[in-house]
């Protein structure tokens, strides 16, 4: 590592970028959410239930509930087949078979961590703001999970040496993509990603720093919080614990001197970090097992939908590149297609081009490279995993969605940023990002 950067004066512009980074992606979100009213197509619908539990959790056999119904019933849902919302009375009993899933709650397999965290912000701006219900203050507090994912993936980047002009620009092009904005606009746990997998980066960073036991500890629980927020979100644990296997070092002899964990120190932490995420993630899925399930005969017609008789070899090779894209995709169109198709497109091409380029060639520091090598098998063996025990465990395939990588987007800006070595690939990345972010502004600033 090249050192954090020192206290003083100079140590308070790269806290001020960070600051308005963070500042610009919660007024992008804030714009949306005050537009774009719909239910997301993305089981909206199963989060919005599962917020309205919180800090409870439904059991897979349950319906969708009344509150979360009317919520469907008065905005909508940005989906083909549905009608114009009829927002009957809240007296009103809505049938939950009328709606998508047969009105099971899907989400179910969710912990409450990302629901509970969401909905005691939301009840403060409630209180504070004119925020007039549960939905509209969650969809906000994603907005703040968005911009503090923003600032901790910057500082984080500055902590482990990447300048501050190529981690702003990097930052401001993750400030500016809707593949980030919407889902920090609706009810999601993907609206909690790039802040779990900048966390999980910046604890890894500390316990490098200085390693020690306290600092050992709050990387395992950091993990263990990163895999509760979404169970996806392993990706960014097995990351993590891949870097510290494969992390180079000058002396491995000096034993954890500051900077330079010693092997010993770098194997123990990693295979505990792993097993911990791993066993507490296997404990709630086996929790959720013994709870009420759907009966075999009335599987919702996506489950049905997918169910195979074969293992999905082709499957293989269609999903296994699909985690390494994670802002790829838009998730739903708001407002102009060509903007939102160019901010999409030009982030997501500086992602993966950057992160690609530190993990196979030469140019990165020593850290990132491994850094970046670790991403992207992570990445891959996880879309091979996700796949076979999609099969393994309900003989099911479906393509792995690219946001099954959302936590990795922290680590994979960091390794870009540090491969933008030169005052023109500053200018250039930064004259990107600012596209970006006009395109974006303008898309969200003309929303009807």
């Amino acid at each position: 590592m090249r050192g954090r950067p020192r206290g003083g004066p100079a140590a308070a512009l790269p806290r001020l970028l960070a600051v308005a980074i963070a500042a610009l992606g919660f007024v992008f979100v804030a714009l949306q959410v005050n537009t774009y009213t719909l239910l997301s197509p993305i089981d909206e619908l199963q989060h919005i239930d599962y917020l309205y539990r919180a800090p409870g959790s439904p059991a897979p056999a349950d319906r969708i509930g009344q509150e979360a119904l009317h919520q469907q019933d008065c905005r909508g849902i940005d989906a083909p087949g549905f009608g114009p919302p009829l927002c009957r009375p809240l007296s009103t009993d809505l049938d939950p078979l009328s709606y998508q899933e047969k009105g099971y709650n899907t989400a179910a397999a969710n912990t409450p961590v990302y629901y509970t965290a969401t909905r005691g912000v939301a009840e403060a701006i409630k209180a504070l703001t004119p925020a007039d219900d549960l939905v509209t203050a969650g969809r906000l507090t994603g907005g703040l999970w968005f911009a503090l994912g923003l600032a901790l993936t910057f500082l984080t980047g500055r902590r482990r040496g990447v300048p501050a002009a190529p981690m702003a620009a990097v930052t401001l092009l993750l400030a500016s993509t809707p593949a980030l904005i919407f889902p920090s606009a609706t009810i999601t746990p993907d609206a909690s990603g790039l802040v779990a997998g900048a966390a999980l980066v910046l604890a890894m960073t500390w316990w490098e720093e200085r390693p020690s036991t306290v600092r050992a500890l709050l990387l395992v629980v950091v993990g263990i919080v990163v895999a509760f927020a979404k169970m996806t979100n392993l990706v960014v644990v097995a990351a993590v614990v891949l870097y510290l296997l494969l992390r180079p070092t000058g002396d491995d002899e000096r034993d954890d001197e500051p900077g330079h964990p010693s092997l010993r120190a770098r194997w123990t932490t990693a295979v505990t970090v792993g097993l911990a995420s791993v066993v507490a993630a296997g404990a709630w899925l086996a929790y959720v097992g013994t709870r009420p399930q759907i009966p075999a005969a009335d599987l919702p017609d996506m489950a049905s939908k997918y169910q195979l008789t074969y293992f999905p070899w082709t499957g293989l090779v269609e999903s296994s590149l699909s985690l390494l894209q994670p802002l790829s995709s838009s998730w739903a169109v708001v407002g102009s297609v060509p903007f939102l198709n160019f901010a999409t497109a030009v982030v997501a091409m500086v992602l993966l081009a950057g992160t690609l380029a530190a993990a196979l060639f030469t140019g990165a520091p020593p850290l990132e490279v491994a850094l970046a090598r670790s991403v992207v098998a992570a990445a891959v063996v996880g879309a091979l995993l996700l796949v076979t025990a999609g099969y393994l465990f309900s003989s099911t395939y479906f393509p792995i969605p690219v946001r099954y990588g959302i936590a990795l987007v922290a680590p994979m800006a960091i390794v870009t940023a540090s491969m933008i070595r030169s005052r023109s690939s500053v200018v250039l990345v930064g004259s990107a990002a600012l596209l970006a972010l006009a395109a974006t502004a303008f898309r969200l600033g003309t929303l009807a």
